[in-house]
């Protein structure tokens, strides 16, 4: 954690105010995976994130993680400890995280939260469709994981993979992560499911 921190004070004092200024154009979530087996189980949420972001407004010669809502994302791969099994993501995450996805049942730790200095949007993954795993039709979601990462994927990808749909819904009309309270009203109606292939290039 200590490292993401320095990382981040020396971004703030090499940019200044041209930085805060293109923090508009993005934003930084979380990944925060709860439970058993978490370092895989963050791989691959990570994996189905990345899907997500690349089908909505991914494009060559990325320095970002990624797209949500037309924005640029970067994501920080928790708890740190479990990092290591992550691959794929070329942008630079920004602490405290503007939003934070969960993934399991079991709340983040309160000294997380404060270590971070969190004070975000609290995503839980949500309702996953009944179909999620189902390869039978070209061009669903697991035939579109199976041929992004040669496996089929997991609950813990498809997990990632709905809650970076949701952060698309939310963001792209408000062109970033706030107004907050407009952001956690649309996140909060698209908790019960929404649909996976809509949208996908």
């Amino acid at each position: 954690m200590k490292r993401h921190l320095a990382r981040l004070a020396l971004s703030a004092f090499g940019f200044g105010l041209a930085a805060n200024a293109a923090m508009a154009h993005e934003f930084t979530t979380a990944l925060y995976v709860t439970g058993e087996n978490r370092a895989q189980r963050l791989a691959e949420a990570v994996n189905g994130f990345l899907l997500a972001a690349d089908e909505r407004d991914g494009h060559p010669a990325e320095t970002s993680d990624g797209h949500l809502g037309g924005v640029d994302v970067q994501i920080l791969p928790l708890p740190e400890a479990m990092a290591a099994s992550v691959t794929g993501l070329n942008g630079t995450a920004q602490i405290p995280p503007d939003v934070m996805v969960i993934l399991g049942d079991a709340p983040v730790p309160a000294a997380v939260l404060a270590e971070l200095g969190f004070e975000g949007s609290v995503v839980p993954s949500g309702a996953l469709p009944d179909s999620w795993a189902a390869d039978d039709s070209a061009g669903s979601f697991a035939q579109r994981y199976l041929s992004a990462y040669g496996a089929e994927p997991s609950v813990a990808a498809a997990q990632g993979y709905n809650a970076a749909r949701r952060l698309d819904i939310a963001i792209r009309p408000l062109g970033g992560v706030s107004p907050r309270a407009a952001l956690d009203t649309v996140l909060a109606e698209t908790e019960g499911g929404v649909n996976w292939n809509r949208g996908t290039q």
